[in-house]
């Protein structure tokens, strides 16, 4: 997974401290999907799918492991220092997201189907089960949107720690499925 081309491209563009932005395309289309934004060979944000920041770019690694075909087009811009979303060395990003990427590999076949809505059951609020940090904030998230597709669309977690946090949780009994979405 290490040999992605998402990785190929900005391994260059570090490289040579490139400061610009590197246009993610869909290959057949030529449809812009989003931005990768460099300065000085440093990793400064990334806006994909309607996505910003660290997020966004986990997703575009992602989706690049996903075989989807992608071009990347390097474009110089002068980029300023109070535009940086991503606050992580090149290469920590890039350990980081390949790292995601496989979790999420592992635990892709895990995920409720997308027009499944779900709640947390009253019962286990009143409970003194231990609930981690990530189990929390999908608890949470679920008072807003209930539907599994809204919820990761919508959660701040990456896709990977979602997943985990609905498995964790649905084996602790806490969620409930109360149907599907309508049309």
């Amino acid at each position: 997974m290490n040999d992605l081309a998402i990785f190929r491209s900005l391994d260059e563009q570090t490289s040579v401290r490139f400061t610009g932005r590197v246009n993610v395309m869909e290959r057949l289309t030529r449809q812009l999907l989003g931005v990768v934004t460099l300065k000085d060979g440093e990793v400064f944000g990334c806006r994909f799918r309607g996505e910003p920041g660290l997020k966004a770019f986990h997703a575009l690694v992602w989706e690049d492991a996903q075989l989807v075909p992608l071009d990347f087009v390097v474009e110089p811009e002068i980029v300023a220092d109070e535009d940086r979303q991503i606050h992580y060395p090149y290469a920590v990003l890039k350990q980081r997201a390949l790292a995601a990427a496989e979790r999420y590999r592992q635990v892709a076949n895990q995920r409720p189907p997308g027009h499944v809505k779900l709640i947390v059951r009253a019962g286990f609020l009143a409970s003194e089960l231990p609930v981690s940090a990530a189990e929390f904030h999908v608890m949470a998230s679920l008072c807003d949107w209930s539907v599994v597709d809204e919820l990761y669309a919508q959660c701040s977690l990456l896709p990977h720690e979602i997943t985990e946090a609905l498995v964790s949780l649905r084996k602790k009994n806490a969620l409930e499925v109360i149907g599907t979405r309508s049309a």
